[in-house]
């Protein structure tokens, strides 16, 4: 599948976010999630700042209320994971969150932004 050039970015920085994931679960991520915490939440800013007006002005509250859950549930897991606990859950609930938005959020986010101009 082709993402709009404006969610590639993002979509990107998913990649490295599964990597993350896998070290939690594999009990080896406390470092890397602490060298990743302000990339994340930087991610997590943007996808609040430029995503959710699209969503909203469309109306889909449901995928606004799910993307800001989500990041406020993985800031609390990722502080549990940094304090050596409930690591396996934060790669978990971090790879369900990848895989939430890039089929659902962000092919919603495509739908309705205005084309790119050739």
């Amino acid at each position: 599948m082709r993402r709009d050039p404006r969610l590639v970015p993002l979509s990107r920085e998913h990649h490295a976010a599964l990597r993350l994931a896998r070290a939690l679960i594999s009990g080896t991520g406390v470092a890397m999630l602490s060298q990743m915490r302000p990339e994340l939440q930087a991610h997590f800013d943007e996808e609040e700042r430029d995503l959710l007006p699209v969503l909203r002005a469309a109306g889909d509250h449901a995928l606004v209320r799910r993307l800001l859950s989500e990041h406020e549930q993985l800031q609390r897991l990722f502080d549990e994971a940094e304090a050596g606990r409930r690591c396996a859950e934060a790669g978990e609930a971090l790879i369900a969150h990848v895989r939430f938005e890039e089929r659902e959020m962000f092919p919603a986010v495509e739908r309705r932004l205005a084309p790119v101009a050739a």
